[in-house]
């Protein structure tokens, strides 16, 4: 599906089953600002304007539809575009990013959907052939409290999905809002509930 990127990494590193642990207590919309392992980790809310956002869901929806891959039960809709690179890129340049990767997909997980814990690989841009540092999920649908979909940052892949697994942040999907995250920050995401979390992944530097 990315015949002019070239990417080492692998996302889903770890499956295994989904068991129960305490789970996630504090804002889900605030980083916690006293753990070491998130100090590079940023959500961000109010950067997209809704006429950004109503273009984002036309978009989506002209792009063909794939299957998820093996650790996650989501669709994908593939996309390259330089145009709406730069247009993201617009709104996080006062961040000191440089550049987003022109390839993006758009990520739907419908009731049920989740994603087993990983991390992101590196991706080596085709035309400044410099290597992505960056995830990034633009989310364009709010999944209510209660509903599951959190992205969850954990403290270690090691027994990811076993009872042992400790949850520094889950954030709660919002529209319009962004998770900014180094590729190498181990995170799943949570079983969605009745409705559906859509978001645009993409990857920069």
């Amino acid at each position: 599906n990315w015949p002019h990127t070239q990417m080492s990494g692998n996302e889903g590193e770890i499956e295994g089953d989904e068991d129960d642990d305490e789970g996630y207590t504090g804002d889900p919309l605030v980083v916690p600002g006293n753990v070491p392992e998130l100090k590079d980790v940023r959500y961000l809310h109010g950067l997209f304007p809704e006429s950004f956002l109503r273009e984002l869901d036309d978009l989506r929806l002209e792009t063909p539809t794939f299957s998820g891959s093996h650790n996650m039960y989501a669709d994908r809709r593939f996309l390259r575009s330089d145009d709406l690179a730069g247009r993201v890129l617009a709104y996080l340049r006062h961040l000191g990013f440089q550049h987003v990767l022109s390839d993006m997909r758009f990520i739907e997980y419908p009731p049920g959907g989740h994603i087993l814990a990983h991390v992101d690989g590196v991706r080596v841009d085709d035309v400044t052939f410099l290597p992505s540092t960056t995830s990034m999920l633009l989310f364009t649908e709010t999944v209510p409290e209660g509903e599951g979909g959190e992205t969850e940052f954990l403290d270690t892949l090691e027994d990811a999905e076993g009872p042992s697994a400790k949850v520094l942040f889950a954030a709660r999907p919002k529209r319009g809002s962004i998770l900014l995250f180094p590729h190498a920050v181990p995170h799943r995401g949570q079983c969605v509930g009745t409705w559906a979390k859509i978001l645009l992944r993409g990857d920069l530097y």
